[in-house]
This record gives structure tokens, sequence and C-alpha cells, in this order.
């Protein structure tokens, strides 16, 4: 196998989805390739946001034979490639990062599955979303737990032209009864109230925003613990606190 095509596993083994052989040529080929291990640690840090979304949910047992049969497909000709939903996808985002952050993304969709609809009906949406996450204009950030919830995690995407923002969270302490969290972008040393939000009893969340302009050039950005009804400036105590941006 050649380098694309060792390349073209590489989602799969940030899916933990590789057979024997496969996991054997590719980890020899991650060893000695100097691109590979970068892309392959974002990869793997891509499912574990995801991942830290929803609950645990076993795929459907068909979803491995589809995403390789998508990939395959990249090395057909143009006349014989399936015309499946998972290939246009791929074609429309762009090759093979796009596919890797559609396979993720299928992981979230299979939590949401369990609780709204099919997987199916949901692949126009999460196109929608994987578009939105590997834009260049998104920029994304983690908010670590303060000694309120230091184990806590956000993780904040956001679009710096039109401000559309994603928030996963994960180990978020459940609210007491009337409070929820509250995310806050400050800028200038002044608080601009984002979305109040409150996590599963897993601790675990998804949630959509919009920052405002003003917002979207915050240098600092946390979350507080607020009245459910949320407030205009932070009254409680800060739960979350940025520690990158990127």
């Amino acid at each position: 196998m050649n380098h694309e095509e060792l390349r073209e596993l590489l989602v799969f083994a940030a899916l933990d989805a590789l057979e024997h052989d496969e996991a054997r040529l590719l980890e020899a080929h991650v060893g000695a390739c100097p691109t590979c291990p970068a892309e392959l640690a974002t990869l793997r840090e891509t499912v574990g946001w995801m991942g830290a979304a929803v609950a645990p949910v076993a795929p459907p047992p068909a979803l491995r034979a589809r995403v390789l049969a998508a990939t395959a497909a990249r090395r057909m000709p143009q006349a014989a490639r399936p015309q499946g939903d998972l290939w246009r996808m791929a074609v429309s985002l762009g090759g093979f990062a796009a596919a890797a952050v559609i396979a993720a993304l299928l992981m979230y969709a299979w939590g949401l599955a369990t609780r709204m609809q099919s997987v199916e009906s949901l692949l126009a949406e999460e196109r929608d979303l994987a578009t939105f996450l590997a834009s260049p204009d998104t920029a994304t950030i983690v908010l670590a737990g303060t000694e309120q919830a230091p184990k806590a995690r956000l993780k904040l995407a956001y679009d710096r032209r039109t401000g559309r923002a994603m928030l996963f969270g994960s180990d978020l302490p459940t609210a007491p009864e009337g409070k929820a969290y509250q995310l806050w972008f400050i800028a200038g040393g002044k608080p601009l109230p984002g979305r109040v939000f409150a996590p599963e009893s897993t601790g675990l969340g998804a949630w959509k925003d919009q920052v405002p302009p003003e917002g979207r050039e915050a240098s600092v950005f946390a979350v507080t613990l607020e009245p459910a009804s949320g407030v205009a400036a932070p009254t409680g105590p800060m739960v979350l606190k940025s520690v990158a941006v990127s």
C-alpha cells in the first residue's frame, strides 16, 4: 500500500476500527512517516471531543462496511463510484480530511439518534456541522474546570465572521435546582453574556450558541453558575475558564 492508501486508514485507527493486518501496516507506516503521526493525533482528538458530547452508544453493525465502501470508492473511476450520502458528503467537503471529520461526526449522530431520529435523517445536519468545524474561520477554545469543578471540560467552536458557535461539554457537575451554567465572552475586561446551558446527568452535553460581534474578539472565555433564566452580568462562582485559543 502506498502513502495515500495508508493515510486513508488513519480515520479508522482513530476510531479503533482497523483489522489486525491493517493496524500492523499502518503502525509501521506512521513510525516512518513525517506527516501521518500529527494527522492521527488530530483525528483522535476530534473523535474524543465528539464522543464526549453524548453517552456511549453501540454503532450500527453495517457502519464500518459503509465507511470502508465510501473510502474505497475514492479510488474508483468516476463512472463506477457509488452515489450514497457518505460519498456525496466526502466530495462536497473535499477529500480525506472531510471524510475523517464525517466519520467522527457519525459517532456523535449515533448518540443523538437514540433520542431523536435515525442516523440517516441526521446526515444533512452532520454535513453542515462538519463544514463548520473544518472551516479555517472557525476558532476553537478549550475551557478547563476551576476548583469548583476540577474535572469539568468545555470546548467552544465559533465562526469568527458569523458568530455561529457550538459547545461540547464533559464531566460537568449537575447544577443545583434553579441554577444553570452560563458562558461569558470577556473582551476589554467586560463580560458579555452567552449561552445558558445544563448538562445531562452523565455530565455530557452539546449546545448551539451565537457569539456577538464584540465577543469574537474576546481574550478570555469563562463559565459561571447562575440562575437558570440567565443574567446580564456574572454573579455566581466561576466553574470553567479558557486555557487555549487556536
